[in-house]
């Protein structure tokens, strides 16, 4: 497991949430806000969402899930991305396959003590999928694993909601190159976010050139963590973009004076026809 995916990214959802605030219980069953997946969870467990997923813990706050979506089409694809020596990983065992997906332990040395990591990577019949990330101290290590093994078999997967596909097909941005460019007080910034028609994207962010389809640089086309799928809020007020590694970006979208721009939280973007995906 290798290059840019970082489980470090998954466990902050739950590890960097004081859980003083899940003061919510746990209802049977959480969907995503895209609707593409559900899962259940024990009976008095306490939940907090965001942007990047969910984070559900137990009463006793001994063990905690980190669960978000991925856009992996399988296990072979997400192991390519995973760096487990970079975020401080040593892997446990061997991966096993599990119903609809593969699961794998990993252990993780802190100065605090170290935290055993039990992960679940599910895959969609529709594509993409969801990660299970439960981690606890050693003495309920195996509290963690049953627990986030026993989640990952009520996971359900559902197509994309209708209206995000129809707000996706039609909106003017779909099949355009978008295009940010920024230099002063001797810095400079240049992103290129290509929203392929068929819902795909491609992103550079550097401070250089950018060369598409150079398999043997750092060209779009080549790196895991800067292509995924996109989408536009039913408002057509947000373009959100799901990277194959997992992370998401929200933009909100303001119009400008100029035909051939638009604003991305504030900031200016040339809109440009491209022919580099459909």
């Amino acid at each position: 497991m290798r290059n840019i995916f970082s489980i470090t990214v998954l466990l902050g959802i739950a590890a960097t949430t004081p859980f003083t605030i899940f003061a919510q219980t746990v209802e049977n069953r959480l969907t995503d806000s895209t609707g593409t997946y559900s899962f259940a969870v024990p009976a008095g467990w306490k939940s907090n969402a965001d942007a990047e997923g969910f984070a559900v813990v137990n009463p006793e706050k001994t063990v905690a899930l980190a669960i978000k979506a991925h856009n992996y089409d399988n296990f072979a694809a997400f192991a390519a991305d995973a760096n487990l020596e970079r975020d401080g990983l040593e892997l446990v065992g061997k991966p096993l396959e599990i119903t609809g997906g593969t699961a794998f332990r990993t252990m993780k040395k802190t100065p605090n003590g170290t935290i055993y990591i039990g992960t679940c990577v599910l895959f969609s019949p529709h594509g993409g999928g969801m990660i299970i990330v439960a981690l606890s101290n050693e003495v309920n290590a195996a509290t963690a694993l049953e627990t986030g093994w026993n989640l990952s078999q009520s996971v359900l997967f559902s197509k994309l909601r209708q209206n995000v596909v129809t707000g996706q097909s039609q909106s003017p941005l779909s099949g355009k190159h978008l295009l940010y460019l920024y230099t002063g007080n001797g810095y400079s910034e240049r992103k290129d976010i290509y929203l392929c028609a068929s819902g795909g994207f491609y992103q550079s962010t550097n401070l250089g050139g950018f060369t598409p389809n150079d398999s043997a640089g750092g060209s779009f086309g080549s790196l895991a963590s800067k292509h995924g799928t996109w989408t536009i809020s039913g408002d057509g007020a947000k373009l959100s973009l799901a990277f194959q590694n997992g992370r998401t970006a929200e933009y909100r979208i303001t119009k400008r004076q100029a035909s051939n721009e638009i604003g991305l939280n504030g900031n200016r973007f040339f809109v440009q026809s491209q022919d580099k995906c459909r």
